[in-house]
């Protein structure tokens, strides 16, 4: 992906003739903001009616809102997830740009990190506000890497603390935070990082989880805490830690002996480990054909999980933090202990996601949660794919895929062990959608 696919911050300075605070007269602009060909900035205008590419405000609103809420549009992966927006209003405010504000319209656009990658969405306004000489006229969404965007902001930020000091104006609040942020040291970055996975903000609410933090990063092996953090309830961050403990010495006990089918498993996928393709859910879904090629499985063949990923549960611990699992060897089999004792086609699944883990990781421990990173989407798709392929669901339904009711696919998620619910998706994600 080329620097033009990404987003796109343009902006020639203007006279701010009529505008009195210092820091919006010297930064007053005519700015354009698109993600490749989309344009974000296309708006309609009030009074004449015409369209334009450009809006017109000041850029120090918005530099200072992506200052303020650095942490959590860079780590805050929490309201990707899925279902009804159980965030407070404050919390979504530090994922828009619109709430920038200052008394300027700026794009209603939702910024939200999920690991790697960052979502982002747009609305177009389907009215005028009340009182907004502008609305605005596209919506769309579009993926891009997180290490781009930050670039992005920081470019954004740079540039308008620049044109401050050529205004001479200094010691703005935007100036004191940027300053604040860059001269923190590397433990305190990663405290700040694991705040914002928790939803919290690491200067204003995190300091009564302090303690708590600290002691999951000493406890916790390392390769487990960001899964940790950015699933587990703040409040139950050290009863988490424990239950971690715990069903890790479990897990180990059941680990499997080391497995031909594994490495062979294993080998075919290091040959596609860097196949770039354009979603987390197409990676997952390629990585699980390979892996059924290599098991020497038919489409409509069930596997048999549980000779691979052997299973015990510990109750006690956060539900967000679906399992444990330990990997020990490079071909051996995983184990994992659940949170709790699971239905068959839940604990299928958790097994299949489990087994991603084995086959693509060198870790020794890991966690499934219900947190939406894009590896734990890869994970997701592996998981379905894996237990019920999307060829083996055509093969298996009685009538096509448009067709099918509840009790078509009830039946093929008898034969395949899993959930209606992911035959569903399957269905959708794949087989109607023109994917597979």
């Amino acid at each position: 992906m080329d620097d033009d696919a990404g987003l796109q911050i343009r902006w020639e300075w203007e006279p701010g003739r009529l505008v009195r605070t210092p820091e919006h007269h010297a930064t007053w602009a005519r700015i354009e903001m698109s993600v490749g060909p989309d344009c974000l900035t296309l708006v309609e205008d009030r009074d004449s009616g015409s369209s334009r590419r450009s809006i017109f405000v000041p850029l120090y609103p918005l530099a200072e809102w992506a200052v303020y809420n650095w942490w959590f549009l860079l780590h805050h992966s929490r309201p990707a997830r899925p279902g009804p927006a159980r965030l407070s209003a404050s919390r979504r405010d530090r994922h828009c740009v619109r709430s920038a504000g200052d008394g300027f319209l700026w794009p209603n656009l939702g910024v939200v990190p999920e690991g790697r990658e960052t979502r982002l969405h747009w609305e177009r306004d389907r009215i005028f506000d009340q009182f907004a000489p502008i609305r605005y006229l596209t919506g769309g969404e579009a993926v891009l890497p997180t290490d781009r965007v930050e670039r992005t902001l920081t470019h954004l930020v740079t540039s308008v603390l620049g044109r401050l000091v050529e205004q001479g104006i200094t010691g703005t609040p935007l100036e004191k935070e940027w300053e604040a942020l860059n001269e923190l040291g590397p433990d305190e970055r990663e405290y700040c990082i694991a705040a914002a996975k928790l939803g919290l903000d690491p200067f204003a609410e995190a300091d009564e989880y302090e303690a708590a933090i600290i002691e999951a990063a000493q406890r916790l092996p390392h390769e487990v805490l960001s899964d940790f953090f950015h699933a587990v309830n703040p409040r139950q961050i050290v009863q988490a830690v424990d239950w971690i403990a715990g069903a890790t010495s479990e897990a180990s006990l059941l680990a499997g002996d080391p497995s031909g089918e594994i490495r062979a498993v294993r080998t075919a996928l290091a040959s596609i480990s860097a196949l770039d393709t354009a979603t987390p859910w197409q990676r997952g879904f390629r990585q699980a054909r390979v892996a059924r090629q290599a098991l020497g499985l038919g489409d409509d063949s069930r596997l048999d999980i549980g000779q691979y990923v052997p299973t015990g549960s510990r109750a006690g611990g956060d539900p967000r933090l679906q399992a444990v699992g330990v990997a020990p060897g490079d071909f051996a089999r995983p184990a994992i202990v659940l949170d709790r004792a699971a239905g068959a086609s839940s604990t299928r699944f958790i097994q299949g996601r489990a087994l991603w883990h084995r086959l693509t990781k060198d870790e020794t421990t890991f966690l499934i949660t219900t947190s939406y990173t894009d590896l734990q989407k890869v994970e997701r798709a592996f998981a379905a794919e894996l237990l019920a392929p999307a060829e083996g669901i055509k093969i298996k339904l009685a009538v096509p895929p448009s067709e099918a009711v509840q009790e078509d696919l009830g039946s093929v998620a008898d034969h395949f062990g899993v959930s209606p619910i992911l035959i569903e998706h399957q269905i959708e994600n794949q087989i109607l959608s023109g994917r597979h």
